[in-house]
């Protein structure tokens, strides 16, 4: 029994001192279990019986599950149904840290899928369901990863996480903890679903832009010149990099270079003096779309469209947003597309006048979406930070 202090405390415990946290080994405190079969065509949302299988613990859920995405048709009877004390971790995967990925299930008859390590309680009033999953997640994840057995999938079951410890403080400390996180990380929840809803508000109001059911007026109210319909390649010319990130050693600078990803590092020197458009034409990737500000400069797995004369630089992305990329892939182990092919693509274009309207109209929605988004990497960095201090 080993006894640490935590550097983040809530004040009513912090007078406890040491005493309360204490070294606890998961064979002592879990009950462990698996959980049964449920392929993937016997799992929907439309089934009757709610059910979380193996896979949707990587990126359905976090921490804690309040609420379940999928159902099965299974009987009953081929079932394990949850009394709502459990913790979830896939005992199988690509990655060996995706396994250490605990999810407190907090909610009473939902079926349990196969590939799925079960932790429950063998005592009661000695932890804090919720607490322990935030625990596992960042304390014990690595630890976990390296049990993991195989090569090309790898596995981790019960027996190995019978082999590990957790620092427990007093049940009262942990709720207290666990409830404090969970309001976190409902604000992170929270705004993820704003910034989704944002950004289907957006996507329907460019199909309806693009396809000419809303248009706008000039600043006097009357209407703009028709559409006129244009190939990509009279409206846009691609240019090409040559830039390797192999090459690339030095992450410093005033200057961005951007990746398949967006920004990937900065440099003291850059290629393109104005905004412009770039799209990945190589790899998984292909086809996917980046607005890059002036003065930077993109991989050489990227290819740079650039507006020609009377085409705004910002309707240019948003019209190529609205471009279905996938059609020109071609190659089977390296997907690539080329601007030969898809700048044959036709495509109606209003006058500058309009498309400078339609540029500010969507970018401000845009904005809006990344003060969002900033938003959640606070609160996320936030998170991070208490748990750092708050588990020993």
């Amino acid at each position: 029994m080993t006894t640490q202090i935590p550097k983040l405390r809530f004040p009513e415990f912090s007078d406890l001192g040491n005493k309360s946290n204490i070294k606890h080994s998961f064979s002592d405190i879990f009950l462990f279990s698996t959980g049964k079969n449920i392929k993937q065509n016997e799992a929907s949302p439309d089934f009757e019986t709610p059910c979380v299988r193996y896979g949707e613990l990587y990126y359905m859920y976090n921490e804690v599950i309040t609420k379940v995405f999928n159902k099965t048709n299974l009987d009953k009877s081929e079932l394990l149904l949850s009394k709502g004390d459990e913790i979830l971790l896939p005992s199988a995967g690509e990655d060996p840290l995706d396994i250490g990925s605990a999810s407190a299930l907090t909610i009473e008859n939902v079926a349990i899928g196969r590939t799925i390590n079960i932790l429950k309680p063998s005592k009661n009033n000695v932890y804090s369901q919720i607490y322990v999953a935030y625990y596992i997640n960042h304390k014990l994840r690595k630890k976990i990863s390296t049990l993991a057995k195989g090569s090309s999938i790898s596995n981790v079951y019960n027996s190995d996480l019978k082999t590990l410890e957790i620092i427990l403080p007093t049940l009262a400390e942990q709720t207290k903890i666990a409830n404090f996180l969970t309001t976190i990380e409902e604000k992170i929840q929270a705004l993820k679903e704003k910034k989704r809803l944002s950004e289907e508000y957006k996507k329907g109001l460019m199909q309806k832009i693009f396809s000419q059911e809303i248009r706008f007026k000039k600043d006097d109210g009357s209407d703009f010149d028709d559409w006129e319909q244009k190939s990509l390649g009279e409206i846009a010319l691609k240019k090409s990099s040559s830039i390797s990130a192999n090459k690339i050693e030095e992450n410093f600078g005033d200057f961005i270079i951007y990746g398949a990803s967006g920004v990937l590092k900065r440099v003291d020197f850059y290629e393109e003096e104005n905004d412009y458009v770039s799209i990945v034409k190589d790899g998984a990737g292909a086809g996917r779309l980046l607005f890059c500000k002036g003065k930077s400069s993109v991989l050489g797995t990227m290819e740079i469209i650039k507006p020609k004369l009377s085409v705004n630089t910002y309707f240019l992305f948003y019209l190529l947003s609205t471009f279905d990329f996938t059609k020109y892939i071609t190659g089977s182990t390296i997907p690539h597309i080329y601007f030969k092919d898809y700048s044959l693509e036709l495509c109606e274009l209003p006058s500058r006048e309009e498309q400078d309207k339609i540029a500010h109209f969507l970018t401000a929605i845009d904005e809006k979406i990344e003060k969002v988004i900033h938003l959640i990497e606070e609160a996320q960095t936030y998170k991070k930070g208490l748990l750092q201090q708050m588990f020993v």
